[in-house]
């Protein structure tokens, strides 16, 4: 097929429905083809005559200003072709998206010519689209992503949404061009089961799912992302998602499983709390042999406490013997109110006669407390306990509480205000609670504070 050069031009014009323009980047004069008009909504006779001034007219102040810069740069050979995305006037007085092409015209040898020759092609059904995406990534509340992954160590953001800087404070350009700019600052604690699902990303082809902590300037936010899986036209498998932060979630569930496993008057653990302590230590002894005590503690008269001085007072009574407590133990133990005056403490680690010790000294510590009444008159408060330790011949959780309290009822028995153990409670007769008790029968009554230790 013998065609004209001419010909061939014209036909490839058509064919891409290009608006062309021929501009004397001398004397101001233009040339535009009958498409550039009508993909404007005139005709050519409509915008006669043609200078440069009708192109100013028309293209978006901006975008012009844009325009000239580029053109200038081309023109200094510090760019081979000029291009720009310009927003263009329609008659109807709406706007439409405009991507401008072109370059100078030379002669055979190199010689610049005085013409500047392109095309104009309407790109604003695409623009619209990603405008319409851009506000859409905007709106959400999360961030948008996608990423592609060469090997289950490689993954790479192909797209992540402006709004990685608000919640990360890393910007979206810098997480596309290093993934690692987004693991870095995965908590450390949450980095492995982050990179485990990714590499099942890539082992399964499936969706992902993961909860993790972010570190953004010395504070710890949660959040949560799910990505799944499309194959583009091409055939490669590319991993689309959202990540929202869940920090509010979190701090909502992290109290609430606070409070299911609390006490709500003093702060310490509740039974429930304590019941799946036990079980997870008697797990360990048995499996382990790792030693574990129980002290069982119950404030002596706290009835006579409560209607001698109200409930308030008694309140404040529970409350500030759970402070003394937390005071003395360690961090390893757990302490729980398991009732009304009643308090059980494991200790890991620890003897029967250590614990026994331990015991003593709570006991001395809240016998020794000054305790109020509404009045701010000082009273006497004192406790009994029962220490165990976990043996072999203790099969279940129930069995040991069961055992405890026996020693603890026992020590009530004996008189109050002392601390039984198992050795303790199989010497015979009467037992002395220390000589740092007070008379069980000054319990919850009011005495001035000179007295009390009389």
């Amino acid at each position: 097929m013998n065609l004209s050069a001419e010909l061939r031009l014209k036909a490839i014009i058509d064919g891409t429905r290009a608006g062309t323009w021929e501009w004397n980047i001398r004397t101001g004069d233009v040339v535009f083809n009958e498409r550039w008009a009508t993909m404007l909504g005139f005709t050519l006779d409509e915008i006669q005559p043609l200078s440069i001034e009708t192109w100013n007219q028309l293209c978006h102040p901006d975008d012009l200003m844009r325009s000239y810069e580029l053109i200038g740069q081309h023109l200094d050979n510090k760019i081979p072709f000029y291009e720009c995305l310009c927003r263009v006037r329609r008659k109807d007085g709406s706007w439409c998206w405009i991507q401008d092409r072109g370059m100078l015209v030379k002669e055979a040898d190199g010689t610049p010519t005085e013409w500047m020759m392109g095309t104009h092609i309407d790109v604003s059904s695409e623009q619209e689209s990603q405008q319409h995406f851009t506000h859409l990534a905007a709106s959400v509340p999360g961030i948008l992503f996608s990423f592609e992954m060469d090997s289950p160590d490689a993954l790479r953001f192909t797209y992540v949404s402006e709004r990685s800087y608000a919640y990360f404070g890393i910007t979206c350009t810098a997480i596309e061009e290093d993934a690692s700019a987004f693991f870095d600052r995965v908590h450390p604690l949450d980095s492995s089961e982050v990179h485990a699902t990714v590499q099942n990303c890539y082992r399964s082809l499936s969706e992902a799912s993961c909860q993790f902590r972010m570190v953004i300037d010395g504070a710890e936010q949660w959040f949560r992302a799910v990505a799944r899986p499309i194959q583009d036209p091409f055939g490669k498998l590319v991993w689309h998602g959202m990540s929202i932060n869940i920090d509010d979630q979190k701090q909502l569930e992290n109290t609430l499983a606070r409070l299911s496993i609390t006490d709500e008057l003093t702060g310490l653990f509740n039974r429930r709390y304590l019941t799946q302590a036990l079980n997870d230590a008697m797990e360990l002894y048995q499996r382990y042999q790792s030693p574990f005590s129980l002290i069982s503690l119950d404030v002596d008269h706290f009835k006579k406490i409560n209607d001698h001085h109200g409930h308030l007072v008694g309140d404040n009574v529970l409350s500030k013997i759970a402070g003394l407590m937390a005071d003395r133990l360690r961090t390893t133990d757990i302490v729980a109110r398991t009732g009304g005056e009643e308090f059980l403490v494991i200790l890991p680690n620890t003897t029967e006669k250590e614990a026994t010790q331990i015991a003593e000294t709570l006991r001395q510590m809240v016998n020794q407390a000054e305790f109020l009444g509404h009045d701010h008159t000082p009273f006497i408060v004192a406790i009994s306990g029962g220490v165990l330790e976990m043996s072999e011949d203790i099969a279940s959780v129930e069995e040991l509480l069961k055992r405890s309290d026996q020693l603890l009822y026992e020590a009530k028995d004996r008189g109050r205000n002392m601390v039984l153990d198992e050795q303790t409670a199989s010497m015979s007769g009467p037992l002395h609670s220390g000589s740092n008790a007070r008379p069980h029968n000054d319990v919850g009554i009011y005495r001035p504070k000179r007295n009390i230790d009389q």
